[in-house]
């Protein structure tokens, strides 16, 4: 049985720079926009995600993708 997977709607992840616990430990917080097409290319995200970094208030750590992937069997 061979199965496909169909990329759905992805999402950008921004991770955030939240400070320093009592610990000495990177607090780190995180904010996610739904909704991006699939479709689009990593540059294209990438070129999105630098674009809502200037809106946050904090720092900026790390930007993640994340895809929605659907498996489907294939006839």
């Amino acid at each position: 049985m061979a199965v496909n997977a169909v990329t759905k709607d992805s999402k950008i992840k921004l991770n955030l720079d939240g400070g320093i616990d009592q610990n000495g430990k990177q607090i780190v917080k995180s904010k996610t926009y739904s909704k991006v097409k699939g479709a689009a290319t990593n540059e294209d995200v990438y070129s999105v995600a630098i674009a809502l970094t200037g809106l946050q208030k904090l720092p900026v750590v790390s930007i993640r993708r994340i895809d929605e992937v659907e498996l489907v069997e294939s006839i």
